[in-house]
């Protein structure tokens, strides 16, 4: 997983492989990935902002007690037993800091000139199978196998910051945290559309729509609208698919904007309200996150899932990894304990909870909820 935030990337790749068992594997950036498809990987790795790659069987070890002679031996058995047909290249990179002691460069030309006796066809221009090498500084570990994805090619939207569109709101989000909610709430594909309840400048709804979900984007006010249409239309090249749509409407009357098909079909839910961004913890605000997670959930499918943003003060301790809900945090409005009780009052259950730092005096905490069950 990539390193910008390996507890939401988890969650992440959890919620696109429902099926799959996931397990840490030496740090917090690799996991075991077991009962995964061939299809399902490759949709992850097609979705995913938090997902590097897979490696098929990949072998993780640690650089303690060990020497690179050894390591070598068990890689040289690994690649006995995953034989590939076609040209072959071996690709390194470390992730927070070298290992002491050990040499990515002479271990991958090791590793290259293993393939060579084995056989394979070097090319490192366009291979047809790419073994990679990942050395992790913290944790003094290795991992290595034949690599699904392209390993270190970053999440793709450097083109389409907030700051890059037609229409621009200081506070509208990274695209790589809007796609982790759209994946997070939603799943795989294929569950059923999305839903941006208070759409703004239209983030969530761009990442929805590039992903291959049907979505709605709603909000009350007309200018919001026309600047996200604008928005969807330039990430589309200017021809926004036909099930992405925008429309003013009421956030607390989703049953009424919605498309009739889709009611008892929405698979998830994204928010990044006012409410918290905005406001000051007013009556106001509580009141319409409460009608609109009500309304949320006369139309949601029955494992239906949402996420929703709201501005903390940072925490103490950092950490990326999944937090308790009984976690005191500190919301810029309102309370914790408050958005929590209204959160399972209006028939939802929260999942996660993690918290993103944006800088020394702001961080986002980012819930994850199910749709609770019917009584």
């Amino acid at each position: 997983m990539r390193g910008w935030h390996p507890g939401l990337a988890y969650a992440e790749l959890a919620a696109l492989l429902p099926n799959s068992t996931l397990t840490q594997e030496g740090n917090d950036r690799w996991c075991r990935v077991a009962d995964a498809s061939p299809a399902r990987r490759v949709e992850a790795l097609k979705l995913a902002s938090g997902l590097q790659c897979f490696l098929l069987d990949g072998v993780v070890q640690s650089t303690n007690n060990t020497t690179p002679e050894k390591w070598l031996e068990r890689l040289h058995a690994y690649l006995k037993s995953h034989p590939v047909e076609g040209t072959v290249a071996v690709r390194s990179w470390k992730q927070g800091g070298k290992i002491s002691g050990w040499s990515l460069s002479e271990l991958s030309g090791r590793l290259g000139g293993i393939l060579h006796d084995m056989g394979c066809v070097i090319d490192l221009t366009e291979p047809d199978h790419v073994l990679a090498l990942i050395a992790d500084g913290p944790s003094a570990a290795l991992a290595c196998g034949w690599m699904e994805g392209d390993g270190q090619a970053a999440f793709s939207n450097g083109e389409r910051r907030a700051g890059e569109r037609p229409y621009f709101k200081p506070v509208s989000l990274d695209p790589m945290l809007a796609r982790l909610a759209v994946n997070l709430a939603a799943g795989p594909l294929g569950r059923g559309p999305v839903v941006d309840p208070m759409t703004g400048t239209g983030g969530f709804l761009i990442e929805a729509s590039l992903s291959g979900r049907p979505v709605v984007g709603v909000d009350i006010h007309s200018e919001m609208v026309q600047g996200a249409q604008a928005n969807l239309e330039w990430a589309h090249g200017g021809n926004a698919p036909s099930d992405a749509i925008v429309k003013r409407g009421d956030a607390s009357r989703l049953e009424d904007v919605l498309p009739d098909g889709w009611h008892g079909k929405v698979a998830g839910f994204v928010l990044d309200p006012p409410y918290g961004r905005n406001s000051h913890g007013s009556v106001e605000a509580d009141r319409l996150l409460e009608s609109s997670l009500k309304s949320a959930r006369t139309v949601a499918c029955a494992d239906a899932g949402f996420v929703l943003i709201l501005p903390i003060h940072p925490l103490e301790s950092h950490s990326t990894a999944a937090l308790s809900l009984d976690h005191t945090f500190s919301l810029l409005n309102g309370t914790w304990p408050g958005v929590r009780g209204l959160i399972e009052r209006c028939g939802w259950v929260p999942v996660s909870v993690h918290v993103e730092r944006v800088h020394r005096s702001l961080s986002r905490l980012i819930l994850h909820a199910r749709r609770a069950a019917q009584g």
